[in-house]
């Protein structure tokens, strides 16, 4: 009981602050509209996981919601640049980023997974042994991996140093501009494999026949929302709400509706 009285607490300061603090009453959130189930569009509307909790978060700040749709590899320097409040984008938490923008507390776990033609028998076979299928990768001469631009996927098989990702030295990675059409690009025969994070990419698949994603994990991460760097009062008023939400079964609710 203390606990949720404390959470209410917070957030009624946060919402006075920003109202008090500043006359604009609107939040502009920076995200890239093609990573279902997280943000995507129906028609002109924006859905999905991160579009409801920044909606949410508007509404509990007595704020009306702005929407600036990009490509995903722009939402850092959208925030960053203060085009936009905050970006919520299925964002990864890591250092690299951490430099230029701060997150919230982490509101999703995810995971980097690969998708296969069901025809492969070899990688089908491994199961969720991680390591395994990094070396049966590796293994593959000249192999061509799928990942969309400037996600965690697209690290992970291209190697980073800063993210701690070795990539596969022997493949040809090739870019998207989303997921879908990385496994477009398998299933006509473009790529091999594609990495992807585990929520899109299991809905991606049920659309595209004789596609499968493993269930090795190759990677395990937290989704933040990011602000501006030094923006304490936004990230406080957000990490407020995102408690409260926590506590009232309401971030867990918007989860469960797209799974």
């Amino acid at each position: 009981m203390r606990k949720i009285v404390w959470t209410s607490l917070l957030v009624v300061c946060a919402v006075v602050c920003l109202q008090g603090c500043k006359g604009d009453e609107k939040l502009t959130m920076a995200t890239a509209a093609e990573f279902p189930p997280f943000e995507y569009k129906e028609g002109s509307a924006f859905k999905g996981i991160d579009v409801e909790i920044a909606e949410e978060i508007a509404r509990r700040l007595g704020k009306d919601l702005e929407i600036q749709d990009m490509e995903f590899d722009s939402v850092v320097s959208a925030v960053s640049s203060k085009n936009a409040d905050f970006g919520a984008s299925g964002l990864t938490i890591n250092e690299t980023r951490s430099k230029v923008v701060d997150f919230s507390t982490p509101y999703y776990n995810a995971n980097q997974v690969v998708i296969i033609n069901e025809s492969d028998s070899e990688l089908k076979a491994i199961g969720s042994d991680a390591a395994a299928l990094v070396k049966a990768i590796n293994a593959r001469e000249g192999i061509k991996i799928g990942v969309q631009t400037g996600t965690t996927g697209a690290f992970y098989a291209q190697g980073d140093k800063d993210w701690g990702f070795d990539g596969f030295a022997k493949a040809e990675v090739k870019g998207f501009v989303n997921g879908s059409l990385a496994v477009s690009a398998l299933v006509n025969g473009q790529v091999d494999i594609v990495i992807i994070d585990e929520a899109p990419a299991r809905l991606i698949s049920q659309n595209y026949a004789n596609t499968e994603v493993l269930s090795a994990y190759l990677t395990e991460e937290r989704y933040g929302i990011a602000v501006k760097k030094g923006n304490k009062e936004l990230l406080d008023s957000i990490n407020g709400v995102l408690e409260a939400m926590k506590t009232e079964g309401v971030l867990d609710k918007i989860i469960k509706k797209y799974y």
